[in-house]
């Protein structure tokens, strides 16, 4: 059986679809078989996100009986992904109460290790279809008051939902004194923090050309944190590749 996990957000810009993408594209590179899905159904804008600029069915089509789940997935960037529909007229009759059932039977066909499911910002109908379908909730937050207070609030009706792992990333970190340091998190939202990843303006270069920064920037260091977080999702320890000046330094301590 995969493991479904939920990406979640409370609200939007925090860098939560960016986040879906590289996870998606990490957790493939240790040799797993991954599938992302877009459950913003409203405003969907992952497929964008991942490179992809067309296809045939998406998760529209699913939910509103059109064709079954294990015809939507497209292979590309080293995933699969279901995308969302960015027609408005496909919004109509789209049943977002059925997503549970049609991820259960894209488990039971799939063959897949992850699936993962970029939920909509918030806790709207959409958002809370994806609490209720994933078996592990990823928060993204920025480490900011307004955005941590609604890591709380998520893990409150996460809780009422039923025994979900609940994970929190840091994201657009900036080390400043205004926030929530990385090494208080833990304590602070009584949940396993994934990891951090600092902010960056080549993430958003990369997120404006559609490239997965894993893809676009690969041997940086912010890519070393996407892949952390994949190994610490996995459960495997993680030895971040030495950059060329660690290594002069060790040289010149021999």
């Amino acid at each position: 059986m995969a493991r479904v996990i939920g990406i979640v957000s409370g609200k939007g810009g925090v860098g939560k679809t960016t986040f879906a993408a590289n996870l998606g594209i990490a957790l493939s590179k240790f040799n797993k078989k991954v599938v992302i899905i877009d459950c913003n159904i409203s405003t969907p804008h992952l497929a964008y996100y991942l490179g992809v600029k067309s296809y045939s069915a998406t998760l529209n089509n699913v939910l509103k009986g059109e064709i079954p789940i294990h015809y939507a997935p497209i292979y590309y960037n080293e995933v699969m992904l279901i995308p969302a529909s960015e027609e408005l007229k496909d919004l109509i009759r789209v049943d977002v109460d059925k997503l549970k059932e049609v991820i259960e039977e894209l488990d039971k066909f799939g063959n897949y290790d992850y699936i993962l499911l970029d939920s909509a910002p918030g806790l709207g109908r959409e958002a809370l279809s994806v609490l209720q379908t994933a078996k592990e909730i990823i928060f993204v937050t920025t480490p900011t008051i307004p955005t941590v207070a609604d890591v709380t609030r998520c893990a409150e009706l996460a809780s009422k939902l039923g025994n979900k792992r609940f994970y929190i990333v840091l994201n657009m970190v900036r080390g400043r004194d205004y926030e929530l340091a990385y090494e208080n998190a833990e304590n602070f939202f009584h949940s396993y923090v994934l990891g951090k990843i600092p902010f960056s303006q080549e993430i958003m270069d990369s997120t404006a050309l559609g490239i997965p920064f894993l893809l676009y920037k690969p041997n940086s260091p912010i890519a070393e944190s996407f892949m952390e977080i994949a190994a610490n999702l996995i459960g495997i320890e993680y030895r971040k590749k030495e950059s060329i000046l660690e290594k002069l330094k060790k040289l010149f301590k021999r």
